[in-house]
This record gives structure tokens, sequence and C-alpha cells, in this order.
């Protein structure tokens, strides 16, 4: 699953695997070349493949679940926004501290 970034400096937007560990400038825009988290760099790219993978895992065992014949439904727009509620969480903590 691919997963978009925007640059704090450009406003470009990328996709987070073109800040990865295979590209040829990880961790740094594929536009303007800014350096993303500066002093968390090798985690950053760790972090994008980790992401990236677990995004993709996640949309692949969803897809399994609805394969099934279940004898239920699964709310998708409730998981999505439950999702984005939890990100949206996450990052008010970082920025309160």
């Amino acid at each position: 699953m691919k997963i978009q970034g925007k640059c704090g400096t450009c406003g470009r937007r990328f996709h987070l695997s073109q800040i990865g560990p295979d590209s040829d400038a990880p961790g740094r825009c594929p536009s303007c070349g800014a350096r993303f988290a500066r002093h968390y760099n090798a985690v950053l790219v760790d972090t994008v493949a980790e992401v990236e993978r677990a995004s993709s895992q996640f949309v692949d065992s969803m897809n399994r679940l609805s394969a099934m014949e279940k004898g239920f439904t699964i709310e998708n727009d409730e998981l999505i926004a439950d999702v984005i509620e939890a990100v949206k969480e996450h990052d008010k903590h970082l920025s309160a501290g």
C-alpha cells in the first residue's frame, strides 16, 4: 500500500517509499532534497518500511476476512474513522508534549 507524505519545505507530495531504505536519498524529500527527521534519519527510514509493510498486511488481512462467508459485515467506514482518530490522537499527544 502506498502512503503519501507532504514535504514541510517545498510542499510537494511524495510516496513514503521514495524516502525509504531503497530510495536514492533515504530520509530526504525526493523533490527538494530537504532532510526529514534529521536526528532520527536511520529510525525514520526503518519506520517508513515498517509502516508500508504493516499497511499492506492490514489491507491483505481485511480482504481475506471480507472474502469469508462469516455471517456479519465489517463496518469499513467506522474502521477507517477509528484508525484516523487513533493517529490524530497520537499526534495531539506529541504536539501537547
